[in-house]
């Protein structure tokens, strides 16, 4: 595939401090659009964010507008339907090449997302079905709530597993009284590095009754307490970020095992750096959780895609959230109770919605 030409807008829009987004109050993101010499489009999202990404908003501005002046240059897919796979795709012109390289990772999972949009629609597949074939895949979400009334729509809606955010100073009754509301559900707590180290065993233990699969990033570095017995399993996410490659190959393979690592690629920079992870976690019998980084409807069915490509039976962090729910530009929300395999070719967006969705 040829790309032509290369265009991009930063949208900011409002979100509701809640669930996942608790603190929050604004969003932003560069939304990328490819289109070929066939007029084929395709979008991706870099959608940075504060106090968690690795890069800054200005920064993804600069590296996406320096690979849009690479056009027009070649790409393909590099090879299809291995998780390891590095690259997953193919820029034919060295400088856009190194361009995508260089750029931060959120510029770099926008940039591999609209390619990979891009050769799904002109194939006639979807994203998911272009690295690995697997019709009516559906994927387990879990949704994260505040409290019992949120577990019991959640429940309702068909979520069978709640995240709850429980910071150091947050009651840890609160996740008693959701698990109370919703005991047919499973649980994970994530305190997002939060908790004194010297406390991390007895709040582990004051929990351990509870339902849970793990509690993510109970402190900082929370990989040095693998080395530790623990009243329950934990899992390791934003702390990733600062994780050397032998580091995160030691917490994978360690006798008292993660109970899952959860990957975002926003934050990672993009497939090609999540896949090889992926793979060893697997390797190691280490569930790899997709989850969003609150991105908008694109970022998030493009993490959705790679979901169904890994396709595990745990449960994943893409149930509706609050950056979905102010998204400016008319792209379809997705649904609330489960993400299936896109029918439609590319990340299933209509080509009407799409086109009428970027602008000047």
């Amino acid at each position: 595939m040829r790309i032509a030409a290369i265009t991009a807008r930063t949208i900011r829009w409002p979100i509701a401090g809640e669930g996942a987004a608790r603190g929050r109050s604004e969003r932003a993101a560069v939304v990328l659009e490819m289109r070929s010499d066939r007029g084929v489009i395709g979008l991706g999202e870099a959608a940075p964010l504060p106090g968690m990404s690795l890069d800054t908003l200005d920064e993804v501005e600069q590296a996406i507008a320096a690979f849009a002046r690479m056009a027009p240059f070649d790409v393909e897919l590099a090879t299809a339907g291995a998780i390891h796979a590095h690259p997953l795709i193919d820029i034919a012109d060295r400088a856009a090449m190194q361009a995508f390289y260089v750029a931060p990772p959120s510029a770099r999972f926008a940039i591999e997302t609209a390619v990979l949009d891009a050769l799904g629609r002109e194939r006639g597949r979807s994203i998911a079905a272009l690295l690995r074939v697997r019709e009516g895949q559906n994927l387990p979400l879990a949704a994260v709530v505040d409290d019992a009334r949120q577990a019991r729509r959640a429940v309702a809606e068909g979520v069978r597993c709640l995240k709850i955010k429980l910071a150091a100073d947050d009651d840890p009754g609160r996740a008693f009284a959701i698990a109370a509301a919703a005991p047919q559900a499973r649980l994970r707590i994530d305190a997002n590095r939060s908790w004194p180290r010297a406390e991390v065993a007895d709040r582990l233990s004051a929990l351990a009754a509870l339902p849970i699969d793990y509690v993510e990033e109970p402190c900082r570095d929370a990989h040095q307490l693998l080395s530790q017995r623990l009243p329950c399993r934990i899992a390791l996410d934003e702390g990733l970020l600062s994780m050397t490659e032998v580091e995160i190959c030691s917490a994978l393979r360690g006798v008292n095992k993660l109970g899952a690592i959860v990957l975002k690629p926003t934050l990672l920079g993009g497939l090609s750096v999540l896949f090889p992870i992926a793979a060893l976690a697997q390797r190691c019998r280490v569930p790899p959780i997709i989850s969003h980084a609150l991105e908008g409807p694109i970022g998030t069915a493009a993490c959705a895609e790679i979901a169904l490509f890994l396709a595990g039976s745990h449960a994943v962090g893409l149930a509706a959230h609050a950056a979905l729910a102010g998204w400016p530009i008319a792209v379809p929300q997705l649904a609330a109770d489960h993400i299936h395999a896109a029918a439609r070719p590319g990340l299933g967006f209509a080509e009407d919605a799409v086109l009428a969705s970027i602008g000047p």
